[in-house]
């Protein structure tokens, strides 16, 4: 072996910056960053606060609930127990509908009673608001304005008016459902009638019907009087049907009612 000569070996090559490789994977990151920003804010939306539709404690806030409702869909458990028959019609139309904005805030209409308007499917939508079990619920729902307030919201029935025959105890309930006093209205009625003429009564003077007797005629043999209706229900003209128990334990009574229908 000789010694003092220089050693030669190999050199490696130079590394490759990896550079390149950071500035994909940031780009990869923002990516995917954006994809889910967008996805929870837009849509469906995971990252963002859901509206509320349950709220009901005050006029205020059921207003709004049913409001953010609409626009989900979700508004059955903001409805009062017994409430307009138009109002069933409305949450069928609105259920397509694509939301609501609410436009005129709750206020009050009567002693027991609040207002409100909101804008959906390019239609204004006023709704009312009474209290009930739990919290305030909604009473009613009218497309075009505000609802007309009842006079009242007592549904305790009146005491038995003293009528003599068939004919006069119609016109005392139909004079009650155009006054909209559901107390006398359901004073009006034979004990035994079924719970679902009570609340469909009820129904229709929670909306904004009329009517007018057209004529009466008396079954003498099968002690009952048919009053003949010409009404106005929800803004729609249709007729209407009495029949009275003329037998009945403490006088004369309502035995049944058709409200769009003779």
């Amino acid at each position: 072996m000789t010694y003092g000569q220089p050693q030669y070996g190999y050199n490696p090559p130079p590394k490759k910056s990896k550079a390149w490789l950071w500035i994909t994977l940031v780009l990869v990151f923002v990516l995917i960053a954006g994809g889910v920003a967008f996805t929870g804010f837009v849509s469906p939306g995971f990252f963002k606060a859901k509206a509320d539709t349950t709220s009901r404690a005050t006029p205020e806030q059921l207003s709004q609930s049913f409001v953010n409702g609409v626009a989900e869909d979700r508004v059955s458990q903001l409805w009062c127990p017994i409430r307009s028959k138009r109002s069933y019609t409305f949450e069928q139309t609105m259920a397509v509908s694509d939301g609501a904005q609410l436009s005129t805030p709750a206020h009050q209409r009567a002693a027991q009673e609040y207002s409100a308007a909101f804008t959906a499917g390019g239609q204004t939508v006023g709704i009312a608001m009474i209290p009930g079990e739990g919290g305030w619920c909604v009473r009613d729902a009218k497309v075009g304005g505000e609802p007309e307030p009842l006079p009242g919201i007592e549904t305790k029935p009146s005491p038995r008016p003293d009528v003599k025959t068939g004919e006069e105890a119609g016109n005392k309930f139909v004079d009650a459902i155009n006054t909209r006093d559901i107390p006398a209205a359901l004073s009006v009625l034979c004990e035994k009638v079924p719970d679902t003429t009570r609340d469909g009564v009820q129904q229709i003077i929670h909306g904004e019907a009329r009517y007018t007797v057209e004529k009466a005629d008396l079954l003498t043999t099968a002690e009952q009087t048919i009053l003949h209706l010409a009404g106005e229900v929800d803004g729609v003209r249709q007729p209407g049907r009495i029949e009275t128990d003329d037998s009945a334990e403490g006088g004369p009574c309502v035995a049944s009612f058709s409200p769009d229908s003779d």
